[in-house]
Order: C-alpha cells, then sequence, then structure tokens
C-alpha cells in the first residue's frame, strides 16, 4: 500500500465525544510525519476550535481542511482555498432556516454568528469545543448576524432538539440545491452544492499531487461521506453512523479505542 495522504475528522473519530486525544493516536501521527506522510485534520469546527486539535496533536506545519470543508487553511489559519456561499444564497439558506424554531449558526473567516440559542435546550455534549468557546462567537445580535454573518460565510447550521423539524429543513434545503449534512443528531449543515470535506480533500491532493488511490480518509458521521468518497482509502470507525460504514472500504475499531492510531499502524507495519 502506497499511501501519501491522510486525512482525518476529529469529533467522533480521534477525538471520543467529551474524552481526549490519546497519545497511542499522537504517535501514530507523528511516526507519518516521519515517513514523510501529511496528515490533515478535515473538521466541521471553525479556525480557533480546529487549531486547538492541532496544538493537542502536537502540529506545528501543514494545512488544516476546516468549517466542513468552507476552507483549507495554514496553521496560521491563513486560506490557501476558500468555499463560501454568495450572499445571496447564504440569505436565501437563512430564509428558510428562519421558519422553523431552530438556532442558526454562520461560521464565516473571522467568527461564528448565532441566532436564537435559547431554541436548542439540550446542546449535545462536545459542542462548545466544537464552536470554539466564547471566542469571536457572537451570540442572539441579529442585526450583526444579518449583516456580517451572510457574507463569506463557509458554511451554516441549524440546531433544534427536534429531530422531525430539521429532517423538515433539510428536504426543503436540499430542493433548492444545498448540500445538507450532519455532524449532531441535533444539527444539519448547508454548503453549497459540489462543496465539502471531500471537494476539499480532492483539491489539496491535486495540489501536492496526490491522487485519489493514494490518498486514506478517516470518519464517524455524515458529514464526512463525501471525505472518504474522496480517497481510494475510506475507513469509518467503529462507532460511526451505519451509512458512513457502507460507504467505507475499512471499518476501524471505536474512537475511544484508538481506532485510527489501529488502522494508521497496521499501514504503516504494511498489515493491511
Amino acid at each position: 500500500m502506497d499511501i501519501r495522504l491522510v486525512a482525518s475528522d476529529v469529533d467522533g473519530t480521534i477525538l471520543p465525544r467529551g474524552g481526549v486525544i490519546s497519545e497511542r493516536t499522537i504517535a501514530a501521527v507523528h511516526a507519518l510525519l516521519e515517513r514523510g506522510i501529511p496528515y490533515v485534520i478535515a473538521s466541521g469546527r471553525w479556525y480557533v476550535s480546529a487549531k486547538v486539535i492541532v496544538d493537542a496533536l502536537r502540529l506545528t506545519d501543514g494545512v488544516m481542511i476546516i468549517a466542513n470543508g468552507g476552507a483549507v487553511v495554514d496553521m496560521q489559519g491563513r486560506p490557501l482555498m476558500e468555499w463560501t456561499l454568495s450572499e445571496t444564497r447564504a440569505r436565501q439558506a437563512y430564509d428558510i432556516m428562519a421558519r422553523e424554531d431552530v438556532m442558526v449558526n454562520s461560521f464565516v473567516p473571522d467568527a461564528v454568528y448565532r441566532v436564537n440559542t435559547q431554541a436548542l435546550k439540550q446542546p449535545p455534549k462536545g459542542l462548545g469545543d466544537y464552536l470554539g468557546g466564547a471566542y469571536h462567537m457572537v451570540n442572539d445580535d441579529r442585526a450583526l448576524f444579518e449583516d456580517r454573518g451572510m457574507k463569506n460565510v463557509y458554511k451554516l447550521e441549524a440546531y433544534g432538539d427536534d429531530r422531525t423539524v430539521l429532517d423538515r429543513l433539510k428536504a426543503a434545503l436540499e430542493a433548492e440545491g444545498f448540500a445538507v449534512t450532519s455532524a449532531f443528531w441535533t444539527n444539519i449543515e448547508v454548503t453549497e452544492a459540489g462543496c465539502g470535506k471531500g471537494n476539499a480533500l480532492s483539491w489539496l491532493g491535486d495540489h501536492i499531487g496526490v491522487p485519489f488511490e493514494q490518498r486514506m480518509a478517516f470518519g464517524d458521521n455524515l458529514n464526512d461521506i463525501e471525505l472518504l468518497n474522496a480517497a481510494g482509502w475510506s475507513v469509518a470507525m467503529g462507532n460511526a453512523v451505519p451509512a458512513l460504514k457502507r460507504a467505507a472500504r475499512l471499518i476501524a475499531p471505536d474512537d475511544a479505542q484508538d481506532g485510527e492510531a489501529e488502522i494508521i499502524e497496521s499501514m504503516l507495519e504494511g498489515r493491511l
């Protein structure tokens, strides 16, 4: 096996919900780097909270795929490439979301804007870390949201406690041509059609000269399907949703069992 690029989701993949990244995972990542194989996180997180992860992995060089494929950035957050919703399309998606009693988040390059935060009564475990805490987080300022939060949008999210409401929004957004995925059972994530983690990985692979068959990708949830589809070696975690497992070439052990590290170790030792 000649793998020359590894991309990985974060939450539920290398970071167990409510847990920490293990020393075994950190060692596996650095074993890749010692072989000259780039390791890239591909997360729904924006730069601030993604940087927490690369710091935990002790990475000082390289790039990240952030905001569900909204951008490829360097370790200082400077974009190599961005894929954003136009202001017209962002407002169209927001108008659809505003029909329901949901919290809406807008991820832009320098902040996350949120409105109607009271709609989410039971935030999923790890949501605060996923969003990056309070740094550059603007809550319930509708005027700012509808101004700055509608420009250069990487992705929009809707959060709510009623999955039927989210499914209704998903159908309405997809009918207008948006790509809609999920990272938590309480959310939907919206980008322009054709964008997402997989598109970003394909761009990065082409940019550094690594073809499809020499890429490996790991994930656990619906927003990772396109990521896995962009890699010749696609790996779903043991704790992944069934749809992702069906899309994967390999199934790793659970995130809490260092499943990604086990696959990387096996790959490096020629056991796959």
